[in-house]
């Protein structure tokens, strides 16, 4: 992988200095001392039902706040609106990681977390698989799961999903498939996963998201699964969101366990 191949040149791009230019934070919203990273992936066009937000500022709100008291840094990272978590928004999530870690002083190893909703969850699925770091865990709700089949979804998809992978020099059937999760699962950090699920999505299908859990869940992954009744695409229900939220620190807890 170019990241890791080109680490310590890259570093004069995005490093601890800069960091604030890649990705909104939590940092400075608590007194706790940092202990771990939770990137949250951008939806389509840099939206987040989570509550990230692409324009540049702090990440506040009683989320962010509940993570930094847990001394979790939130990074909502902006690796392109567009980028379906393609090689080049792996490429500049893995160096936000390093770029945080320098920043707040983190160990060589410390539970980093991934998250994301709609394209930002097909993005924290897709990570767990390409990232050059260890993952403690992965959470995300109404991803897409297979950007093949959504091609005829919406009508932004087909620039979208194309345009991530224009550059791949393979076919285009080989290159959407490396940015589908149904088509990773071997390649998918052996961690615990939390996925969401809005019963009434329009977007994504349930059942997509029913018969991937199912293959996630056969390869022997460790999968936390919750429908969410009566909500539409981003939509969640209080428990399910607070289940998020829970997810998130108690991973990360377990994590320093070990």
């Amino acid at each position: 992988m170019a990241d890791k191949l080109f680490y310590e040149s890259d570093r004069e791009f995005i490093n601890a200095d800069n960091v604030f230019c890649f990705c909104n934070t939590n940092i400075g919203l608590s007194g706790a001392a940092p202990r771990g990273i939770v990137l949250e992936f951008p939806g389509l066009g840099g939206g987040s039902c989570l509550g990230g937000s692409m324009e540049l500022g702090q990440y506040s709100g009683d989320y962010a706040m509940a993570l930094a008291d847990n001394g979790l840094v939130l990074a909502y990272v902006f690796p392109g609106p567009w980028s379906w978590m393609n090689k080049g928004a792996v490429r500049i999530s893995d160096m936000v990681v390093d770029a945080l870690r320098d920043r707040c002083g983190l160990p060589p190893v410390f539970p980093l977390i991934a998250t994301g909703g709609s394209m930002g969850g097909l993005g924290g699925l897709v990570f767990s698989a390409d990232t050059r770091h260890r993952l403690a865990a992965c959470a995300v709700t109404c991803p897409c799961i297979d950007a093949r089949a959504s091609m005829g979804a919406d009508p932004a998809f087909p620039r979208t999903f194309l345009s991530a992978v224009a550059a791949y020099d393979i076919p285009f059937e080989a290159a959407l498939a490396s940015i589908s999760p149904a088509s990773r699962i071997p390649d998918m950090q052996d961690v615990p996963y939390l996925i969401l699920a809005d019963c009434d999505d329009e977007i994504f299908p349930l059942k997509d998201t029913d018969d991937y859990v199912n293959a996630l869940r056969s390869s022997g992954k460790n999968v936390e699964y919750i429908h969410m009744e009566g909500c539409t695409h981003g939509g969640f229900t209080e428990k399910a969101r607070n289940r998020f939220t829970e997810f998130i620190i108690e991973k990360a807890a377990e994590f320093d366990r070990r």
